[in-house]
């Protein structure tokens, strides 16, 4: 898995304007060439609630995958706060 791969994915990013981890994942997809729709969760409550039933959070950013799954966008066990290989292997992981 890489950012090639990522990149022919159809990506939902459940994000927000005010969030740091946010803006980072969306540097990192737009560094890697990588498209994703995004769901401004502030604005669109059934886009939060449809997250919430989902993931049993509200944390975000939260990456929808293909077949539906969400995988995190921010790592804590990251000192950086993202680490690409637990993003990868949380995409493998999540595809099967």
């Amino acid at each position: 898995m890489n950012w090639q791969d990522v990149s022919k994915m159809d990506l939902v990013m459940y994000s927000t304007p005010w969030c740091g981890d946010c803006r980072r994942l969306k540097g990192i997809f737009s560094r890697n060439n990588v498209p994703y729709e995004e769901v401004d969760i502030d604005a669109d409550a059934q886009a939060a609630e449809e997250l919430k039933q989902a993931t049993g959070r509200g944390a975000i950013p939260y990456v929808r995958l293909p077949n539906g799954a969400f995988i995190r966008g921010w790592h804590n066990e990251s000192p950086a706060g993202f680490h690409e290989n637990i993003f990868f292997k949380e995409v493998e992981a999540a595809l099967g």
